[in-house]
């Protein structure tokens, strides 16, 4: 056995490392943590998981004060929005959902038994923890405070685990760098943050807990014009793209059929579509409208009715980036205002009415880029289409007249 100040202490075998760790935690009144112990650079780094009571106990955040240097803590200034909104997560997901690991350092070596063996990369070993040890946050505090609590006002606003205990019997993964320097664990956190926001549209797809986004998904696979056209990675639709929409300007639409307004705030629209959209019936429903006004459009519309007779790849498919430089309601604007005058017209109970004002709101207004409708609201004098509420409102006020809503 070979013992350095500050590196693992190595045994010629695993069972025997496991051994030496229970004999020292025996010793101390602590306890041993199996756990992967690596190198990135020169430093050593832990992988484990903490029970979450564990983590309430021997982890510590240094929250920078609102107002003061930074410099002189560990942590930015902690923000309980966000806080509350991570713990508000947990609880309502209390059996489905997922907390990244968080990365933690330790300003004193930690006792760590592992196998020698010359130049892995990774080696198990056994991390012996005792009640004086602290870990301190480099990256994770606002999930450590949704489960331990924040700062309220003037008082202390409950975290998960005091109103629902039984998180207790969870656990977190975390990452643990052996690291003292203030400076070096201050860049660590910038290093560690160094992460790439996903694209609205790819949002879209992946979190279907928010109903708005499950019939979305449901509207554009059974969709006519929609199926397999729409472009569910992107931020921004290249010019040349054979797609029609974005995914996310696709949600645009669902939320004008919903509430009527497309800019919404992302809060109040959860809020709002947890209470219209709360029920699979509810969901259902609302898909069927949604694609009766779509499909009727698609069947009597320019260029959506042209659109759907074409393959979605190659030379012919080139006709849509065309398409979209010619015609409102291949853009998002475009959608939004259909979307608003699908909010209008599905107030009617009539089916049949509905659909016989969706065939008017296809071939009574004209979508064209240039037509008069559309000038001195979204469509500026140098020909640039807006994306704003006043003249999106104006252009919907346009189209209610000629349709006599």
């Amino acid at each position: 056995m070979t013992t350095y100040n500050d590196a693992p202490i190595e045994h010629t075998d695993i069972l025997i490392a496991m051994e030496a760790a229970a004999r020292e935690a025996a010793a101390i009144g602590g306890r041993i943590f199996p756990c992967t112990v690596f190198k990135q650079g020169e430093r050593t780094m832990v992988s484990t998981a903490f029970p979450n009571t564990f983590i309430n106990r021997q982890v510590v955040s240094d929250s920078a004060v609102k107002g003061s240097s930074p410099r002189q803590s560990l942590n930015r200034p902690l923000i309980p929005d966000h806080a509350k909104s991570i713990k508000e997560y947990v609880i309502a997901n209390r059996d489905d959902y997922i907390l990244p690991p968080v990365t933690l350092n330790v300003d004193t070596y930690p006792s760590l038994h592992v196998q020698k063996s010359s130049g892995a990369p990774t080696r198990l070993g056994y991390l012996v923890v005792h009640d004086g040890t602290r870990f301190y946050v480099t990256d994770g505090q606002h999930r450590l405070a949704a489960l331990a609590g924040y700062p309220s006002g003037r008082s202390q606003a409950p975290g998960a685990l005091d109103e629902v205990p039984d998180l207790g019997n969870d656990a977190m993964a975390v990452l643990i760098v052996i690291e003292t320097d203030r400076t070096r664990i201050q860049q660590d956190f910038a290093d560690a943050a160094q992460t790439k926001q996903i694209p609205p549209s790819l949002l879209a797809v992946y979190n279907t807990r928010e109903p708005v986004n499950k019939v979305l998904a449901a509207i554009t696979s059974k969709s006519k014009l929609l199926h397999e056209r729409v472009d569910e990675t992107s931020k921004t639709l290249p010019k040349l793209s054979q797609h029609v929409f974005l995914l996310n300007q696709v949600r645009g639409l669902v939320k004008e059929l919903l509430f009527g307004d497309y800019a919404m705030a992302e809060d109040s629209l959860t809020r709002q579509a947890a209470q219209r959209l709360s029920t699979p019936k509810q969901q259902d429903e609302f898909v069927d409208e949604a694609l009766l006004l779509l499909d009727t459009l698609t069947e009597h519309m320019e260029p959506w009715s042209t659109i759907v007779t074409l393959p979605r790849s190659g030379g012919v498919a080139q006709q849509i980036p065309d398409f979209r430089a010619k015609y409102i309601n291949m853009t998002a604007t475009g959608l939004n205002i259909i979307g608003r005058m699908g909010y209008e017209i599905n107030k009617e109970p009539s089916e049949a009415v509905r659909r016989q004002r969706y065939v008017d709101l296809a071939t009574q207004i004209d979508w064209r880029r240039n037509a008069p409708i559309w000038s001195n609201n979204i469509i500026s004098s140098d020909n640039k289409i807006s994306t704003q509420r006043g003249p999106v409102n104006a252009a919907a006020s346009a189209v209610k007249a000629v349709l006599g809503l």
